[in-house]
C-alpha cells in the first residue's frame, strides 16, 4: 500500500528587495511681488511628501515633492522676519533586480539636508537631499506535508511555525479643522508666518474589515504681532481626530502597524466679534498608513521515516520572519545652546525647530539601544534697538533604549522617531535652553530557516534488520537527539524512552550511555 500524504498550504510573506538611494531636489524661489527684496536668509526646511510609488519590473518608481519653508530679512521692509513658501516635485527610480510589479512595496522617505544660495534679490537656489528607503515584498506559497498515512508504523518529526501572515494595506486620508481664538491680551495677528504640525497616534483598533485610529494633531503656530514691542508669537494648539482605514480580511484582535503624518497644513486669519484679528483656522491633511497581520501559527512535518520500509522524502527550506515584539519609549533631551559670538545677544527666543534623525541603533538582552541627533534650528530677536531677527543650527546628540523582552543582538529592529514637543527659555541673553520630547517606536523581528517536508514516496526496499545485534549500547555524542539516533537504528523514539526509562525525551546528556533493543516481527 503506498502512502497517504495530507497537504498544506504555507503562504509567508518575504522582503523579496531592499535598497536605499538619493534624490537630489532643486529649484528655484521667487520672491512674491508683495514682498520685499531678500537681505540675509536665516533659514531653509524642507518637508517630504511621496505623491506615488510603482513597483515595475526590478525597479520602484518613486514621485514626490519637497515643500519648503523659508524665513528672511529684508532692508527694505517694515517687519523683522519674512517668510514664503515654495515645492520641488522630483522623480527617482529604486533598482531592486528580480522584483516584478505584482509585489508590494514599501517607501519611506526623508530630507537629509537643505542647501541655498541667494542668486539674487528675488530669486533663490535651493537643493535638498532625500533619502528613501524602499522594500519589496512578495507571498511565498508553498505545499508543506500535514499528514502521512498508509505504514502502520510511520514516524513524523514535527514542529511549528509562528509568523504574521500580511492580511492586507491600505491608506486613507482625513482633515481636520478647527478655529482658535488667542488670549486678550496678546497682540491681533498680522500674518501667520509658520504652522507646523505633527500626528499622534493614541489608540488603534482593528475590527471587521476597517482599522480605526484615534489621534491628535500637534500644531505649533508663529505669527507676527501688530505690537512692536512683542512683533512675533509662538502658540501650541492640540486637535483631536478619529478616521479609519478600510482592510478587507481585517478582523477583531489582529495585529496592525500605523503611521500617521501631516502632508499638508493651511492657515486663515479672520476677525473675532469685536473685529479684531484674533482668530486663525488650521486645516490640515492627515495621511493615515494601515497595515494588518495575522498571527499565524502551523505545525508541519520536518522529518519523516519507517523502521521497516524505505522512504524518501523531499525537503524545502521556509525563510520567515517573526515579530518578537514592539515597543514605544518617551524622552527628554535636555541641552543648553551657545548662542554664536559673532551674533547679537538675544532678547527673545521666537521659536525652535527640531528634526529627529536615527544615526544607529544596537540590540541587546531585552532592548533596543538608540542613539541619534536632533537637529535644531533657534530664531531670536536680539538686543538693541532695531531688534534684529538672527538664527543659527545646532546638533543634540541623545541615547536611548526601548525594551522590548527576548530581543537579542543578531535580531533586527525597525525605528521610527517623531518628535512631539519642544520647550525652550532663554537662561541668559547668551545661552537657550531646549527640552525635546521625542518618541521612539520599535519593533524587533528575527529572521528564522526550517526545512520542511513537501513529498514523502514510499520504496520497494525493505530495511533488514536481521542482522543487527539484539542489544546495542550507544553512547550519545554532542549534537545527538533520540529522532536521530532512533532513526539510525531503526527504531522509535517511544522504544529507546521505554527501553531506557527515560523521563525528558527532549533531554539527553552527551557521554550517556542508551540501550537500544532489535525490534523484529516474524513473520509465518
Amino acid at each position: 500500500m503506498s502512502v497517504e500524504l495530507i497537504r498544506d498550504l504555507l503562504k509567508i510573506d518575504q522582503v523579496t528587495g531592499e535598497n536605499h538611494t538619493q534624490a537630489l531636489v532643486e529649484g528655484d524661489i521667487l520672491v512674491p511681488d508683495i514682498k520685499p527684496d531678500i537681505s540675509n536668509v536665516l533659514s531653509v526646511d524642507g518637508m517630504v511628501n511621496i505623491t506615488k510609488k510603482e513597483i515595475l519590473q526590478d525597479k520602484i518608481v518613486v514621485d514626490g515633492v519637497v515643500n519648503f519653508k523659508i524665513f528672511y530679512t529684508a532692508e527694505t521692509g517694515d517687519q523683522p522676519m519674512y517668510s514664503m513658501n515654495a515645492s520641488a516635485g522630483f522623480n527617482q527610480n529604486i533598482d531592486m533586480p528580480g522584483i516584478k510589479s505584482d509585489m508590494m512595496s514599501e517607501v519611506i522617505a526623508a530630507v537629509e539636508h537643505v542647501d541655498f544660495q541667494i542668486t539674487n534679490e528675488r530669486k533663490l537656489a535651493v537643493k535638498s537631499v532625500v533619502n528613501l528607503s524602499a522594500k519589496a515584498l512578495d507571498s511565498s506559497k508553498m505545499d508543506v506535508l500535514r499528514e502521512i498515512y498508509g505504514l502502520e508504523d510511520v514516524q513524523v518529526l514535527r514542529n511549528k511555525i509562528q509568523y504574521n501572515d500580511l492580511v492586507g494595506s491600505n491608506q486613507a486620508e482625513t482633515i481636520v479643522r478647527e478655529t482658535f481664538e488667542i488670549d486678550e491680551d496678546l497682540p491681533e495677528i498680522r500674518e501667520i508666518l509658520r504652522c507646523e504640525a505633527v500626528a499622534v497616534e493614541k489608540e488603534t483598533k482593528v475590527t471587521d474589515g476597517k482599522v480605526i485610529i484615534s489621534g491628535i494633531v500637534k500644531t505649533n503656530t508663529l505669527y507676527l504681532g501688530e505690537d512692536e514691542r512683542n512683533p512675533m508669537i509662538q502658540l501650541k494648539h492640540e486637535i483631536p481626530f478619529t478616521h479609519f482605514v478600510e482592510l478587507n480580511g481585517a478582523m477583531k484582535d489582529m495585529d496592525s502597524k500605523i503611521a500617521v503624518k501631516v502632508d499638508d497644513i493651511f492657515t486663515e486669519v479672520k476677525e473675532n466679534l469685536d473685529r479684531d484679528r484674533k482668530l486663525f483656522d488650521v486645516e490640515a491633511t492627515v495621511k493615515i498608513e494601515a497595515s494588518v497581520f495575522d498571527q499565524e501559527e502551523k505545525e508541519v512535518i520536518i522529518d519523516a521515516y519507517s523502521p521497516s520500509k524505505k522512504l524518501k522524502v523531499e525537503k524545502k527550506p521556509v525563510v520567515f520572519q517573526q515579530t518578537l515584539g514592539k515597543n514605544t519609549a518617551n524622552m527628554i533631551v535636555k541641552e543648553t545652546l551657545d548662542i554664536p559670538e559673532n551674533q547679537g545677544d538675544a532678547f527673545k527666543i521666537l521659536s525652535v525647530n527640531t528634526r529627529p534623525v536615527l544615526t544607529d541603533y544596537s540590540l541587546t538582552e531585552d532592548k533596543t539601544i538608540i542613539e541619534g541627533l536632533i537637529e535644531t534650528g533657534v530664531l531670536y530677536l536680539s538686543q538693541g534697538k532695531d531688534q534684529k531677527v538672527h538664527s543659527f543650527q545646532q546638533e543634540i546628540p541623545f541615547r536611548h533604549f526601548v525594551e522590548i523582552p527576548g530581543a537579542k543582538e543578531n535580531m533586527e529592529a525597525d525605528v521610527d522617531l517623531k518628535v512631539f514637543d519642544v520647550d525652550f527659555s532663554l537662561i541668559n541673553p547668551e545661552q537657550v535652553e531646549v527640552k525635546v520630547n521625542v518618541g521612539a517606536a520599535c519593533v524587533v523581528k528575527k529572521n528564522a530557516q526550517l526545512e520542511v517536508l513537501v513529498n514523502a514516496e514510499e520504496m520497494e526496499e525493505v530495511v533488514d534488520v536481521t542482522k543487527n545485534p539484539s542489544m546495542t549500547i550507544y553512547f550519545v555524542q554532542p549534537g545527538d537527539t533520540l529522532w536521530k539516533i532512533a532513526k539510525r537504528y531503526n527504531t522509535t523514539v517511544e522504544s529507546i524512552v521505554k527501553t531506557n526509562e527515560i523521563s525528558d525525551a527532549n533531554h539527553i546528556l552527551p557521554g550517556s550511555q542508551i540501550i537500544i533493543q532489535k525490534n523484529y516481527e516474524y513473520k509465518f
